[in-house]
């Protein structure tokens, strides 16, 4: 597994305990949603229970039920933990794939590994946040969900931990002088597997090798998993190995022991500010804008006095059930065009449905969101468009549209909401 470290994601005072924070990071970050094939996901998010049963059930896999998942974030002394999904969307992927190497499914080997899982762990005290992950080319992916997790704990000055040749130098040293830290191979700048006996018997030479940096790879090992540092002429990374008992989701993973120790020996010299990405081709920002949207909708109602229920995953064509309505909810970041769409299955619970509204809720990243309620619903014109959409393959799907100046002249009230 691959490492990627951030700083500076330090919780705002003013959003309570650690058991508040694992809260908001349930609901702002909402579970993971697979499509109807299994194959991918329609939604990205936490890692839960339900998401395993329902693609065991798909993928007619049985689930090592001795692994049991939390689905809220789990605390443990200054971290919070929690696993997190996203399916790269120019793709079509497995989750059963991911989840396998969880130990989570008993399922054979599946080649095509597109779907990621996240372990991410979150010392709310120092600010560190540490991804651990499997696959190439997703770091634009793994920087929006760290600015999402940012911007929910609103730590206002997110940065990214560069790896370079002096950080995995400095770090070699480190874990050479501990004597929790056993050396356990040396690959040589030249390709050359050296010898840990060659080692110990000339160890003031490759002593100053190590501090030079005069190698390429490293693989050090401690009680509670194997770690690899290699400086290529390309890529330099922190890769490790945990033990299976005390990583996989189960009764027994302890991720404390490991967090804990990589924030201690990764010293930062260089760090970058995070930005949100152009494409979001893992929808991360989406489903966060979605969510915010939800929070948004949930706490009005509550503050009018009513009882809703988040429905939104269960795709019975509303998101949030109150009292006797049904609530349709669009949130927008912001964006020049803020047209409305329905899924098929959301237009076709409109018309035969009384009681159904459509919340709008504007600037869904901000302190505080504009909420619009919109009641005569039956007086707006969705036209029909198709959408390619892609699961096992790619395929049509039916929208309907109605444009913002229609929904803006039918809006009943608008009142600003503090999230």
């Amino acid at each position: 597994m691959k490492l990627r470290a951030y700083i500076n994601i330090t919780p705002d005072p003013s959003l309570g305990d650690p058991l508040n924070l694992a809260e908001r990071l349930y609901w702002f970050l909402g579970p993971a949603v697979p499509d109807r094939s299994g194959w991918s996901l329609m939604r990205p998010g936490l890692l839960t229970t339900k998401l395993v049963n329902e693609v065991c059930r798909l993928w007619k896999a049985p689930r090592d039920k001795k692994r049991i998942i939390r689905d809220m974030p789990q605390i443990a002394g200054d971290w919070i933990f929690f696993d997190y999904l996203f399916s790269k969307t120019v793709t079509a992927n497995p989750i059963v794939k991911c989840l396998s190497n969880m130990g989570l499914i008993k399922y054979g080997e599946t080649r095509i590994a597109n779907t990621y899982t996240i372990t991410a762990g979150l010392n709310y005290k120092t600010g560190w946040l540490i991804f651990l992950y499997r696959g190439r080319k997703i770091e634009t992916e793994l920087d929006d969900l760290a600015y999402v997790i940012a911007h929910i704990l609103k730590a206002e000055n997110p940065k990214l931990v560069e790896i370079n040749t002096k950080l995995l130098t400095e770090m070699a040293i480190r874990l050479r002088e501990s004597p929790r830290w056993q050396l356990r191979g040396w690959l040589s700048k030249e390709g050359r597997n050296i010898e840990i006996d060659l080692i110990e018997s000339e160890v003031e030479e490759y002593l100053t090798k190590l501090k030079k940096g005069d190698w390429r790879s490293l693989l050090f090992q401690d009680p509670f998993t194997k770690l690899r540092l290699t400086i290529g002429p390309r890529l330099k990374t922190i890769e490790l190995q945990p033990k299976k008992r005390i990583f996989n989701p189960g009764p027994k993973r302890n991720l404390r022991p490991i967090f804990e120790e990589l924030a201690k020996i990764i010293k930062p010299n260089k760090l970058r500010s995070i930005v949100l990405s152009s494409l979001d081709a893992a929808r991360i920002q989406k489903a966060y804008t979605e969510r915010r949207g939800i929070m948004a909708t949930i706490k009005f109602e509550q503050e009018n006095k009513r009882e809703p229920i988040d429905l939104s995953y269960e795709f019975f064509g509303y998101d949030v059930k109150s009292s006797n309505y049904l609530i349709e909810v669009k949130a927008f970041r912001d964006s020049t065009t803020k047209n409305i769409q329905l899924t098929k299955n959301e237009y076709e619970t409109l018309i035969k449905e009384e009681k159904y509204l459509i919340y709008v809720v504007e600037d869904a990243w901000d302190d505080i969101p504009k909420l619009n309620v919109i009641k005569n619903v039956k007086n707006l014109i969705f036209k029909p468009i198709n959408k390619s959409k892609v699961e096992t393959k790619i395929t049509l799907e039916s929208y309907f549209e109605c444009n913002e100046d229609m929904w803006r002249y039918n809006i009943f009230t608008s009142k600003h909401i503090q999230l």
